[in-house]
């Protein structure tokens, strides 16, 4: 990957500009207290990732229909019996999905030098929430709802790359998801950065390399500062 080549930067959203663990886990962990089950934030959040990974992998449904069917299928996983109107807890709180906090300030430095973009698993109502919550102007947005289907699909990254227009060389892609998005920017050979925000463990499978490893968006921001100066 050559940094001086680089235009835009696409970003994922949650998980890499929003904590959406911490975030999830907030909402969830008070939701649940009053149940008579015991579990721990790991476990929780892993019930949360394998019910969302299966809602997605279904037929398309918006995300606000999706988070009601993670509910769903986390509380048959849990026997407990859900209140219709919690099925839209987390759409419903979606506002208190909040940013990491280097997020803003270094999307405000990246917005400086680069053209930004938006490739996410959300659909267009919700991100316009978590919009106003980076306060940076994105130069594209694009969103599971315009395509029609969620990443790892690789339809949501060819969408991205017609609206782009420009060359792979001069993009790069920027994702804390492996599976929804360094295997797929691999499979259609885009650069792309791994923002390790979870302190995941090196991996071992090529499909899954990245081209750049970072814990934060801070320290992308400060590579791309001394390779591109």
């Amino acid at each position: 990957m050559d940094f001086n080549k680089i235009r835009l930067l696409s970003f994922d959203c949650y998980g890499t500009l929003i904590d959406w663990k911490e975030s999830v886990l907030n909402i969830l962990e008070f939701f649940f207290k009053d149940f008579p089950i015991e579990f721990s934030r790991d476990e929780l959040f892993r019930a949360f990732l394998e019910a969302d990974r299966k809602m997605i992998s279904d037929k398309y449904l918006s995300y606000r229909d999706i988070l009601a069917g993670v509910l769903d299928l986390m509380a048959e996983q849990l026997r407990i019996s859900l209140d219709p109107a919690s099925r839209y807890l987390l759409s419903d709180r979606f506002s208190e999905w909040k940013p990491f906090p280097d997020t803003v300030q270094s999307l405000k430095k990246l917005k400086e030098k680069f053209q930004l973009a938006i490739i996410s698993n959300v659909d267009d109502e919700l991100f316009s929430i978590s919009n106003r919550l980076l306060k940076v102007e994105f130069d594209y947005i694009v969103t599971a709802q315009q395509v029609g289907s969620y990443k790892p699909d690789l339809r949501n990254f060819q969408h991205a790359l017609g609206d782009f227009g420009i060359e792979k060389e001069h993009h790069v892609h920027v994702a804390q998801s492996i599976y929804h998005d360094i295997i797929p920017a691999n499979q259609l050979g885009l650069n792309k950065v791994w923002v390790n925000r979870y302190g995941e463990p090196e991996r071992t499978d090529s499909i899954e390399f990245p081209d750049l490893e970072v814990p934060d968006l801070s320290s992308l921001v400060k590579i791309l500062e001394i390779e591109t100066a």
